[in-house]
């Protein structure tokens, strides 16, 4: 029997992260990691357990290299073998206006969003050099390209993920190793639930000012096309920033 390969989702258990490991639950193992919500965890590991997947649980706060050090051994340990696919989906967002918020808030966003990127990227890489096989999946967001007040810290860091994914891109293709990233809108997870009560309370035409497509993305919306850069058949396919908006990013619906 074929053994399946391991993804390490960061993230893994909630959100978008979620999304991921549900599309890739029929093809691979999953390290599912989080950052602390044990009962969200423990029913995400419920949820997955009907598949055939080996799934384990890595509880782990992600500050910067140190930690991400940690997850990626935890993983290794737990698995006994080293991922050839890295799905960079946890962040959370700290919204204000760049002179009223203190500066350490700034310098923890990018440590927790474009850092544990980088660093999670380079360990995994050592393995999937010397396989000469690989899959990096990267989120971004809209607001790496798409200004909106009181979003200087995480555009920041978003647009940092672009750059970083495509340069990424070009250093390791020719080791069989794709590096992409999905840049999401307004998606129905535990982070944007604020946002999305208001524009349901709304209503659809409230809705449909800002995104063209009249309805808010959930995350199977993204899990299936994340599920396809890390599958085989993409294997063409590196350096791409893939919107997945509803057309938000496009520019102003007119209305």
């Amino acid at each position: 029997m074929e053994q399946k390969r391991l993804a390490l989702i960061t993230g893994g258990t909630s959100g978008i992260g979620m999304g991921v490991a549900k599309a890739l639950a029929a093809t691979c193992d999953l390290a599912l990691a989080y950052a602390g919500n044990h009962d969200r965890a423990k029913a995400a590991a419920e949820t997955l357990a009907g598949t055939e997947s080996k799934v384990i649980l890595f509880p782990r706060h992600l500050g910067g290299y140190h930690d991400a050090s940690l997850l990626y051994q935890d993983v290794v340990s737990g698995f006994g073998k080293h991922p050839e696919i890295l799905v960079n989906s946890a962040g959370r967002i700290r919204d204000g206006f760049f002179l009223q918020t203190d500066f350490s808030a700034h310098e923890q966003l990018i440590q927790e969003h474009l850092l544990v990127t980088m660093a999670l990227s380079q360990l995994a890489l050592k393995s999937m050099y010397g396989k000469r096989y690989g899959r990096i999946v990267n989120f971004s967001s809209i607001s790496g390209t798409y200004a909106k007040r009181g979003q200087v810290n995480y555009a920041a860091v978003k647009a940092g993920i672009i750059g970083f994914t495509r340069t990424l891109a070009l250093e390791v293709a020719h080791r069989g190793i794709t590096v992409n990233a999905l840049a999401p809108g307004l998606v129905r997870t535990p982070m944007t639930a604020g946002i999305v009560q208001y524009l349901e309370n709304a209503g659809r035409k409230e809705i449909a000012k800002h995104i063209p497509a009249g309805f808010i993305g959930e995350p199977e919306d993204i899990g299936p096309l994340a599920a396809f850069l890390c599958s085989d058949h993409a294997r063409y396919i590196t350096g791409a920033i893939i919107p997945v908006d509803g057309g938000r990013s496009l520019g102003d619906t007119g209305i």
